[in-house]
């Protein structure tokens, strides 16, 4: 199978994306919560991307109704130009800073700003769609010692050069909660 260099991707594209994620989890099992998720993707040079992201949601924690918030920045450097020249696998690595304001305990134990550092790779299977593999280590600035580790996996298809649907899977192991995502993409490159 032969994959051309003009693949469409999630990195180094510009788009838009808006979802909807579903939450289900926790260490006693009984978080349940809905997400709105919005972000901006944009190049930074050939070879990294800028992404800011905004999420709310509502979620029901056994007895009580709180909600969970997160606005952040990540640097993303994929290295399609060092490792496999375009290929099928695109490999990324980047860091990331974030407000976390989560009352219902979701992402991690307690409020503030928080960093992150991910690596993945994409995979594409055809000139629309891909397969992205990844994972975050995440944390608070104030308190190291609260952190957490997530996979992250996802399946994008690009319905033309402009429109695309994301299904994404993410579980965060220390805090047992798992989201599930349906995203709308829309690329004006």
């Amino acid at each position: 199978m032969t994959v051309s260099s003009f693949s469409k991707s999630r990195l180094g594209e510009y788009y838009f994306g808006f979802g909807y994620d579903m939450v289900d989890g926790g260490k006693t099992g009984g978080i349940d919560g809905n997400f709105l998720n919005l972000s901006a993707n944009s190049p930074a040079s050939n070879s990294a991307d800028f992404n800011l992201h905004f999420s709310y949601g509502n979620v029901d924690s056994n007895t009580t109704d709180d909600s969970s918030w997160e606005l952040g920045l990540d640097y993303i450097y994929h290295y399609d130009d060092y490792v496999f020249q375009n290929g099928m696998f695109r490999p990324f690595a980047g860091l990331g800073v974030s407000y976390l304001g989560d009352t219902a305990k979701v992402r991690l134990p307690d409020d503030g700003f928080a960093w992150k550092f991910l690596a993945g790779t994409e995979i594409l299977f055809t000139d629309y769609l891909s397969m992205s593999i990844g994972a975050n280590f995440i944390g608070l600035w104030s308190n190291f010692g609260e952190n957490d580790f997530t996979f992250d996996v996802g399946l994008t298809w690009w319905i033309n050069d402009v429109h695309g649907v994301a299904l994404d899977y993410n579980h965060a192991f220390d805090q047992e909660v798992d989201f599930i995502g349906l995203k709308y993409l829309y690329s004006w490159q």
